[in-house]
């Protein structure tokens, strides 16, 4: 990565670092994907697709079904919770429903789970110091729909907030963790295209993590669009270079 990116700080970093390693978690059975896939593949030859198209589609329908049982698996875990009263464990459970919601693209079934588990976080009896924790993984979920959506506006507004909620528990280190539940101070800071551009950039190369590719494209462009309003050069030959990348992949 050129030095543009690296010296440039954006807590999309921490975002998409936790959104592909929360996934790379949900695949922990990747390896029977494969198998499945390739016994897919043999069992549909004679369909009338190239032989790419037909290993990409039994490649989807083999994760789809991976995607189906890790479900009914985190449903068994949702109850085991609940049954033993472990809100915070439940809340983190219906988080991974949402992503996997997120990964079939079944947008409003996510967006309910999501809804769920903010209620209970604001409901509950956690301290502030666990609920900081927890509100940043809910806020990244929602900003991995919004961006999949192609809702930028809202995915950058997430970014900040994210941002904000950090800043806010690193302070209260130096003067105890009770002091986490001060609300943000309303700055109206206006935005920094090359960090909002860079944000969308760093999403989009999780969305290609994700076999999302016509997500990531769009996500892309839209940074590119970005930085060409700042004469952004290097950062616009970079995204351009990833763009090129994509649409070969398609």
């Amino acid at each position: 990565m050129s030095k543009y990116y690296i010296t440039i700080i954006s807590i999309a970093s921490m975002i998409t670092v936790s959104i592909f390693l929360t996934n790379q978690t949900l695949l922990s059975t990747s390896n029977k994907v494969e198998t499945e896939a390739k016994n897919l593949s043999n069992l549909d030859r004679t369909a009338n697709l190239q032989p790419k198209n037909l290993q990409e589609s039994a490649n989807s329908l083999a994760q789809k079904n991976q995607w189906l049982q890790q479900l009914a698996t985190l449903q068994q875990d949702l109850k085991k919770s609940q049954k033993n009263g472990d809100i915070e464990q439940e809340i983190r459970t219906l988080n991974i429903i949402v992503i996997t919601y997120t990964e079939l693209s079944e947008y409003p079934k996510a967006l309910e789970y999501l809804q769920l588990a903010q209620t209970k976080l604001n409901q509950s009896n956690l301290s502030a110091e666990k609920k900081s924790f927890i509100e940043p993984e809910l806020l990244i979920a929602l900003g991995t729909i919004y961006a999949d959506q192609g809702n930028y506006t809202q995915v950058l507004e997430i970014t900040r907030k994210i941002g904000e909620i950090q800043n806010i528990r690193i302070g209260s280190l130096g003067s105890g963790i009770g002091n986490i539940e001060r609300t943000p101070e309303k700055k109206q800071a206006q935005p920094d295209v090359r960090k909002d551009a860079h944000s969308l950039y760093l999403i989009a190369t999780t969305q290609q993590k994700r076999g999302k590719n016509r997500e990531a494209l769009r996500t892309a462009e839209e940074a590119l669009k970005m930085l060409r309003t700042v004469q952004e050069k290097e950062g616009e030959k970079e995204v351009t270079k990833f763009i090129n990348t994509l649409r070969q992949q398609l």
